[in-house]
């Protein structure tokens, strides 16, 4: 077998959804996999059915030539005959132990002086996690997740503890210590931008199922179905009907209006389209003037409503639009609420996908 991770298991949770998720992560490329959706997806499950903290219902595990759970055989190894490393989202760090004494705790093979001084810790070694801010906290949890010298890592939503600015300044030092251990991982999120600042990869979780899979930017430009075109955060998300296709190109109706895309969705005459808010430019004045963009739409503002340095836009153009501006665009523009605009979209920003 390839030296990859496969995992396709089933568990259902009494009154809960079935969780069935077939994934498979290479182990030799230090690659980070980001297990994405909503709350309650199920995505903790997996996680704690790769790690042996809970049992799946059928189904196997496989960790290169490894078997680590196999439902046909009666195959099961426990939790520390995995070599996992598993930070959750509490870290759970030992409240008794210092940080040095935390860190050695199932030490295998690393210098605990070395590890705590890779994570900035060497200073803060002989101090209590209570003593700690959330960062520290955080550093000190992978420390010891890394001291057993796993094969793979499990990360639990490791920033969803931590305040706003806090959880972005640790984005960009999490995945810079990944890379500098070069451990393979999978980590839990709900979070849109966590996800496309850490993963290489994407797994999406809706109602227990995993419904989509790959490069993170492929995934979240070109989403399978609707439902997952809502979880990675696609604003406009219209059900329409294909009027007509020619040359790569289809035309589709929403509540009589038209818009032409680039047709990826096959024979399906009902589809959905779905634009991101980003790929909206809206014109105060209809110019005339020549453009590459094909779907020029009237519209009129509903509502405008500032988000720090931009502005989430609603436009009524026979359905509803979402568009982000940034604030000042807006103020120089004068976009007020009843004022009409010129919506434009490209036929390359519409993603077509069919519905059921």
């Amino acid at each position: 077998m390839d030296n990859d991770l496969a995992v396709d298991v089933r568990k259902r949770h009494p009154g809960g959804p079935e969780i069935a998720a077939a994934l498979r992560l290479p182990l030799d490329k230090h690659a980070l996999m980001v297990l994405f959706g909503p709350s309650g997806a199920g995505k903790t499950t997996v996680l704690r059915l790769i790690a042996g903290l809970d049992t799946p219902d059928a189904g196997s595990i496989q960790c290169g030539d490894e078997v680590w759970y196999d439902g046909a055989r009666g195959i099961r190894l426990a939790p520390q005959e995995r070599r996992v490393g598993y930070l959750s989202q509490d870290y759970a760090i030992f409240p008794h132990l210092t940080v040095r004494a935390n860190v050695a705790y199932g030490a295998r093979g690393w210098a605990v002086q070395g590890l705590l001084a890779r994570f900035e810790l060497s200073e803060l070694a002989d101090r209590y996690p209570r003593q700690l801010s959330g960062g520290q906290q955080q550093r000190v949890a992978l420390a010891r997740a890394l001291a057993a010298q796993p094969r793979l890592l499990l990360l639990d939503e490791p920033l969803s503890a931590l305040d706003a600015p806090t959880r972005l300044r640790m984005r960009g030092d999490l995945r810079q210590l990944l890379a500098g251990v070069q451990i393979p991982a999978i980590l839990v999120t709900h979070d849109r931008n966590e996800a496309l600042a850490l993963g290489d990869s994407i797994a999406i979780m809706i109602d227990g199922k995993l419904r989509q899979a790959g490069a993170v930017d492929s995934v979240f430009d070109s989403p399978a179905d609707a439902d997952v075109a809502e979880a990675v955060g696609i604003e406009t998300i219209c059900p329409a009907r294909v009027v007509s296709r020619s040359a790569g190109l289809v035309t589709v109706e929403i509540a009589g209006v038209r818009l032409v895309a680039v047709d990826i969705a096959g024979e399906s005459a009902d589809v959905f389209a779905c634009i991101r808010a980003e790929s909206v430019t809206i014109e105060r004045n209809a110019s005339g003037n020549a453009t590459s963009a094909r779907n020029r739409l009237a519209a009129r503002i509903v509502s405008v409503i500032p988000e720090g340095p931009l502005a989430r836009v609603t436009l009524d153009c026979g359905f509803r639009l979402t568009a982000i501006v940034t604030r000042q665009s807006g103020e120089e523009m004068g976009l007020r609420e009843g004022e009409q605009v010129t919506a434009v979209v490209k036929a390359t920003s519409i993603r077509i996908v069919p519905r059921g």
